[in-house]
């Protein structure tokens, strides 16, 4: 077999080209491999539907309620049967499934209805009366100070659910605002003393000692925020409980240091010839100096009064009201009333017969006659006692100012001298 054989090149040819033709098909096949992915388990949610948004009913405007999420049909309202039950209110929800009812009965309990079901009920309130008596008092701690305040707390604005928003905020504005809510809780009761008002307590902690601070007390019901009652500080907590906010360190004692030993040596042994040494009388001691007083003296404001910025103790009660409920009496209800009719009749003069009937060439004319009766009675409500206002639920009036106070406008003040008071030095 000769290596210049032309048929054993071409067969040599012909088997590598099927060979790089073989290897090429495999790559093409490796390199287009489908890629496989793991299927999701059994039970995999994959389309849920909205669940529909409950109805709220909301006290959020004064002597108003706001009913949501009710769509389709409108929303009837009315206060519990008995006496003094109300007339039913329906309204139409707009698009948004809204309705609001308002001008209605501040501390009533209104019974809510949708679709022909009750729905729940709810209790409009009026807007809540800022606080008075606000006091602010240091404790044996530097950072912590109770606060003591009277607040006007009814059924009609909002009672139990009533809370206080307590903050304590630099005078500088520097500094963290420290503040606390609490719920409307009574440390004592003495309504016949302050009109239907309680007073309440709470403890404010986390102050800077060495901080002036302004504080604050807001009450607030479903319908928002009263008006704040302000109190300022006019020392700090570490100048009035003497406890500074932070104490110089005081060094640890250093340990001693151990040093080589070194031997000592023999002294030369002499003979003792020195007369014994009077020792010296000691110095006397010095006279002792004045003592450093121990207290002083200080002028604050009164207990249940807030000195103002002009220096003034000045002690705030909010109004207190006398309320009555509507009273009424009955009316008669007069309608007219048909009874028969009276004829007359004209000769025909060629113009039209009016209301009558043509006979030949006469009118005949027919008038109804009415007669006033009483049909039934109607329900009017008294005018108002002497000295009263109509606020759209009850008779109100503003109770007499009580004696030693003056009115400011929006509430009654009270003013007193500063009183000594002994503090430790």
């Amino acid at each position: 077999m000769s290596g210049n054989n032309p048929n054993m090149k071409r067969n040599a040819l012909a088997a590598l080209s099927g060979t790089i033709l073989a290897l090429a098909i495999g790559s093409i096949a490796i390199g287009s491999a489908t890629t496989a992915y793991a299927a999701d388990s059994p039970g995999t949610v994959v389309a849920a539907a909205k669940t529909a948004a409950k109805p709220a009913l909301l006290a959020n405007i004064p002597r108003g309620i706001t009913v949501t999420e009710v769509f389709g049909s409108s929303v009837t309202i009315v206060t519990r049967s008995g006496p003094g039950s109300t007339t039913p209110i329906t309204k139409t929800p707009d698009k948004a499934g809204h309705v609001t009812f308002t001008n209605l009965i501040a501390g009533a309990t209104y019974v809510v209805v949708h679709d022909g079901k009750i729905i729940g009920s709810v209790t409009p309130v009026n807007a809540v009366g800022a606080a008075s008596d606000l006091v602010v008092r240091a404790t044996s701690k530097n950072d912590t100070v109770n606060l003591d305040w009277a607040h006007q707390v009814a059924k009609t604005n909002g009672g139990a659910g009533v809370t206080y928003v307590i903050t304590a905020k630099p005078e500088t504005g520097k500094g963290a605002t420290v503040s606390s809510e609490v719920a409307g809780f009574a440390a004592r009761s003495d309504f016949a003393a302050r009109g239907n008002s309680a007073l309440k307590s709470a403890t404010l902690t986390g102050l800077d000692p060495d901080t002036l601070y302004v504080f604050t007390i807001t009450p607030k019901n479903s319908v928002g925020a009263g008006k704040p009652s302000v109190a300022k500080m006019a020392r700090s907590l570490a100048d009035i409980t003497g406890i500074k906010s932070s104490q110089a360190s005081v060094p640890a004692a250093s340990a001693p240091v151990a040093t080589e030993a070194k031997p000592v040596e023999k002294p030369v042994e002499k003979p003792a010839v020195s007369a014994p040494v009077t020792p010296a009388a000691p110095a006397p001691a010095p006279a002792p100096g004045p003592a450093a007083p121990a207290t002083k003296t200080i002028y604050v404001c009164p207990d249940a009064y807030t000195e103002t910025g002009s220096g003034v103790c000045e002690k705030i009660s909010a109004y207190t009201y006398t309320s009555l409920g509507y009273t009424y009496h009955e009316e008669p209800n007069y309608v007219q009333v048909q009874v028969g009719t009276t004829e007359r009749s004209h000769p025909f003069d060629g113009n039209a017969c009016g209301w009558g009937t043509l006979y030949g060439n006469t009118c005949y004319e027919w008038t109804a006659v009415y007669e006033t009766r009483q049909q039934g009675t109607n329900q009017v409500k008294d005018q108002a006692p002497a000295g009263y206002t109509d606020n759209g639920s009850a008779w109100t009036k503003k109770d007499a100012m009580p004696a030693g106070y003056t009115d400011n406008g929006s509430a009654w003040v009270q003013t007193a001298a500063k009183v000594a008071k002994v503090v430790p030095a």
